[in-house]
């Protein structure tokens, strides 16, 4: 069943379930009233009706005929004759304790409850000439026992705490998930990402072993869709903080990155401006050389950082045509093996086929496996023995990029493609920290993908693939 459907069926059927709660409490109330606490005694041994009969009104007084006065006295009646306003008439033999102006309350209340007065009453009315009139014929209870007028009222107070208690516990049963979700709702737009809790500890919605709660459960799927959110939005909070870090710390090495060649740059141009040495031209173009050095390194630097957020944003235009990647990877491998890191490594290059055609923007393709193969290079030590291996298959090709160096520890391989991160096992510390998520999405710009396998101290292996069908990509 759906949730919407869960919900209104949860809602109608508690609201039922109260109403009924209701009606059995009324009737057990009346069933008990009518039983036990309305004390009924047989009928008068004078009729009320002949009393009524005997009624006369004589200039404007009320009297009653004297045989059916006798017979009230021989019978330990008593009688009151009322107005239309309650007020009495005539009376005769009336108990001192019965009131001489009835309110419609009192009269019905010392009617149905005889307990409370001691009396069984009955009653008449009938219109005597233009007057409405009331008699009131009254009989002492021959079981007077008070306890049936206080036990009465305790009973009815008992069934309306009952009643509200009843609804009170459907109304929490109802209730009490949907605050639950408000405030869980409220934790997660003021940043606390946690289930709220009571006062004890534990969350509202789960049993101590960890299970949803009977009335919770209707709303497992909501319940279940806020716990994902809080997940989410917590890993993002997590997420967004360590970024911010690692952009703190990137910023930290790329100043010092910056600082050192500019510090070489501020140097050589003090030393060729200074009018107390005569440079020689082959120690000019000396300096020269370095500078250069220096400046291509910092224009590496600013290169990388606009790249990786031209990438992010999707602003980079490909320029691109049939390329053979083979060839591709062949001359890439050739030029990075005249690092003067890799003079002790053992390069190994094979492929199936010579030529495997893609389509894609070359430049940025060497970019990528530049960084790749640079990677191995960089930040094993000498001796490493590194592959590259491209392989065809029906409508893909594979490149596996492989080194047998010191590998990389979990920490780093789930952080290597994030923009600023620097391994900490490095053993090349310099760089921007944005080679290896260049190259990422480079190859996720050209409708490939790549994963990583490494394990520390036996090596790292990177795996590419591509489409060999023409691909459409968006400029």
């Amino acid at each position: 069943m759906k949730l919407r459907n869960r919900i209104a069926y949860h809602f109608v059927s508690r609201l039922f379930l109260l109403l009924l709660c209701w009606a059995a409490l009324l009737f057990i109330c009346i069933i008990t009233l009518s039983t036990f606490f309305n004390q009924k005694q047989t009928s008068t041994s004078v009729p009320i009706t002949e009393i009524v009969d005997a009624t006369n009104r004589q200039d404007g007084k009320i009297t009653v005929d004297k045989p059916t006065l006798q017979s009230i006295a021989v019978h330990n009646l008593w009688l009151q004759i009322l107005d239309e306003d309650g007020r009495e008439l005539f009376s005769i033999n009336k108990p001192p304790s019965m009131p001489e102006k009835y309110t419609p309350g009192l009269l019905v209340s010392n009617y149905v409850y005889p307990a409370k007065s001691g009396y069984h009453l009955s009653t008449w009315y009938e219109s005597i000439g233009s007057q409405q009139l009331t008699w009131i014929l009254g009989e002492k209870m021959k079981n007077n026992n008070p306890f049936f007028f206080w036990a009465n009222n305790l009973w009815v107070l008992f069934m309306m705490v009952s009643g509200c208690l009843i609804a009170i516990y459907i109304g929490k049963s109802f209730g009490a998930p949907l605050l639950h979700v408000v405030s869980w709702i409220e934790n997660l737009s003021s940043g606390v990402y946690q289930e709220p809790v009571n006062k004890r500890g534990p969350v509202n919605s789960r049993s101590k072993k960890g299970n949803l709660k009977s009335g919770y459960k209707t709303y497992k799927e909501l319940m279940n869709a806020l716990e994902d959110l809080m997940m989410i939005l917590k890993k993002n909070k997590e997420d967004h903080e360590k970024l911010e870090t690692t952009r703190e710390e990137w910023m930290t090495g790329v100043s010092h990155d910056l600082k050192t060649p500019l510090s070489v740059l501020k140097g050589y141009t003090f030393l060729m401006a200074s009018e107390a040495h005569q440079w020689e031209t082959d120690q000019i173009r000396s300096f020269s050389l370095t500078m250069q050095k220096r400046i291509e390194y910092m224009e590496y630097l600013i290169e990388d950082f606009n790249l990786t957020f031209r990438l992010k944003n999707d602003t980079l235009l490909f320029k691109k045509h049939q390329i053979n990647l083979v060839e591709l990877l062949r001359e890439t491998t050739i030029s990075l093996t005249q690092l003067q890191e890799a003079e002790n490594m053992e390069f190994e290059f094979l492929s199936d086929q010579e030529n495997i055609l893609i389509e894609g923007d070359e430049n940025y393709l060497k970019r990528a496996f530049e960084n790749l193969i640079t990677n191995c290079i960089k930040h094993n030590p000498p001796m490493t023995n590194i592959k590259i291996r491209i392989s065809k298959g029906d409508n893909f090709v594979k490149i596996e990029i492989e080194d047998d160096g010191v590998g990389m520890a979990e920490e780093v391989l789930d952080h290597l493609f994030d923009r600023y991160y620097r391994g900490t096992n490095s053993l090349n510390s310099t760089g921007t920290g944005l080679g290896m998520a260049i190259s990422k999405q480079i190859i996720l710009a050209h409708q490939g993908n790549i994963e990583i396998k490494s394990e520390s101290k036996k090596g790292t292996k990177f795996i590419v693939k591509f489409a060999t069908a023409p691909l459409n990509f968006c400029n």
